[in-house]
């Protein structure tokens, strides 16, 4: 599979977490536990998973992926595709057309229908927003040969925002999150990211105990 790490690092530094009580402490302050899962895994808080890249002492403390309802779209256009063969065979459109080959047709067919249904389905699952104790991890998978890593370090990101809005954004609440650095052009995107004000606020909260530990000299 081939992979492109871009680096959101502002500048070089050295190796800065938050240690896990203290992620413990921001959880609970903005109301969350560890292990808690929700939306078929789209919303994840310290699951307790690896990941591509993750550093020694890094853990997840954000697992996300899109709002499943983002997924209606292709599943809509999947049970088309699979019900059409059948619609078509029954209005006569095949009718001039041997069995022997409309068969052959429809296997095709359907082998084309599995293959769309896997890569949609594999590219929501793959593609995740992490936040961790160190940083933020934005995977972005598009094919089974290429998918696309960038980070920003939480000691580099400035303040995060997010963006909600749409019928189906304000009634499932999910939207987009920006997280900025201060290098320049600079910016990881999530996209359709459920409860995206909790993930801004959690961002901000780890970046504020990072500074506070770095002020602290720890």
């Amino acid at each position: 599979m081939a992979e492109v790490y871009e680096s959101k690092k502002a500048t070089a530094g050295k190796h800065e977490f938050v240690p896990r009580e203290t992620v413990d402490e921001v959880l609970e302050r903005i109301g969350e536990i560890r292990g808690r899962k929700s939306l078929g895994g789209a919303y994840c808080v310290a699951p307790g998973t690896g990941f591509v890249n993750a550093q020694g002492d890094e853990e997840a403390v954000l697992l996300l992926r899109a709002h499943p309802i983002t997924n209606l779209k292709w599943i809509v256009t999947a049970v088309v595709m699979l019900f059409l063969p059948g619609i078509l065979v029954d209005v006569g459109a095949f009718s001039l057309v041997q069995p022997k080959f409309l068969l052959v047709g429809q296997m095709f067919w359907y082998l084309i229908v599995m293959a769309y249904i896997l890569e949609s389905f594999l590219s929501w699952y793959y593609s995740v927003f992490i936040v961790t104790n160190e940083r933020i991890v934005d995977i972005d998978f598009y094919n089974l040969l290429f998918r696309e890593v960038s980070y920003a370090t939480l000691n580099h990101i400035e303040q995060p925002t997010m963006t909600m809005g749409g019928v189906f954004g304000t009634l499932f609440r999910f939207g987009e999150v920006k997280v900025s650095t201060a290098a320049e052009e600079s910016t990881i995107e999530g996209h359709n990211l459920p409860y995206p004000d909790v993930v801004v606020r959690l961002i901000s909260e780890l970046s504020e105990e990072l500074e506070k530990r770095r002020e602290r000299g720890e």
